[in-house]
């Protein structure tokens, strides 16, 4: 049966936004979540106009004041019965060369895995408590492939991961299961701005019903493009001069400074 009460972090824009209008029906109660209170507003507005029924919280994973008061008020609507875990930021390497700066480095370790950790513990253990429950964890091919241009980037998605099987094995027995998501690039602001080849670029409501897809089937893991981790997975045999010629194709940077939250 599908999950009449979904939780979606980092829904007011791209993917989360895009997840959030694929459950958006009659008998659906959507609970979204995002730092950014006047574009969520938006994606809350449009959902309860496909008939779900939406709660809007602010929710920063940089700041534990915020996660605790996100948490509580969770608490007061219930636990839901599919948590998706997709808010996430990046940075990149800059227009000048330079690798990620030491502040979007912290930001991204911030969001991606320490914040998102903290947030899903605690709903995690309700889950466990309860005896059911779903958590989708939106990780990157970056966690399978790291990504010489972005490597917190990396870092932090190939933690977030390896936290999700760990947290797997502890809670198979008590009827909760994790799905781990390994997307390629999925068209977003962020893809606006960087400047070098994107393959496999794929707009958000596709990636969104194919994770919706993988998650109605209950699968552990949801790949895609399946080509793309075909290549990476090819590729990770090769010897390290021969893999760094073969991917240089693929480097890319960022145009721009003002880079989105």
């Amino acid at each position: 049966m599908r999950p009449r009460s979904i939780l979606i972090t980092g829904a007011s824009r791209g993917l989360g936004a895009a997840l959030a209008h694929a459950y958006a029906a009659a008998g659906v109660d959507l609970i979204l979540t995002a730092r950014s209170e006047e574009a969520l507003a938006s994606v809350c507005s449009d959902c309860r106009s496909s008939g779900a029924k939406v709660s809007c919280i602010p929710l920063d994973l940089t700041s534990e004041a915020s996660i605790d008061e996100a948490l509580a008020e969770i608490k007061l609507i219930g636990l839901p019965d599919l948590l998706i875990a997709n808010a996430g930021v990046y940075s990149g390497r800059q227009a000048n060369g330079m690798l990620e700066p030491r502040a979007e480095q912290n930001q991204q370790l911030s969001v991606n895995l320490l914040g998102t950790i903290q947030f899903l513990d605690q709903c995690a253990q309700g889950m466990k408590d309860r005896g059911s429950g779903h958590l989708v964890l939106i990780s990157s091919l970056a966690a399978i492939q790291p990504q010489p241009d972005s490597p917190a980037y990396s870092a932090s998605k190939a933690g977030l991961a390896f936290w999700g099987r760990s947290m797997a094995e502890d809670l198979a027995d008590h009827g909760v299961q994790i799905s781990i998501v390994y997307p390629g690039h999925i068209e977003s602001q962020q893809t606006e701005m960087q400047v070098g080849s994107l393959p496999g670029l794929m707009p958000a409501p596709r990636a969104a019903e194919i994770i919706r897809q993988g998650i109605d089937k209950k699968r552990a893991r949801i790949i895609f493009p399946r080509h793309l981790y075909w290549l990476i997975l090819v590729s990770n045999l090769l010897p390290g001069w021969l893999r760094r010629r073969v991917n240089r194709p693929f480097r890319y940077h960022v145009a721009r400074d003002d880079r989105p939250e």
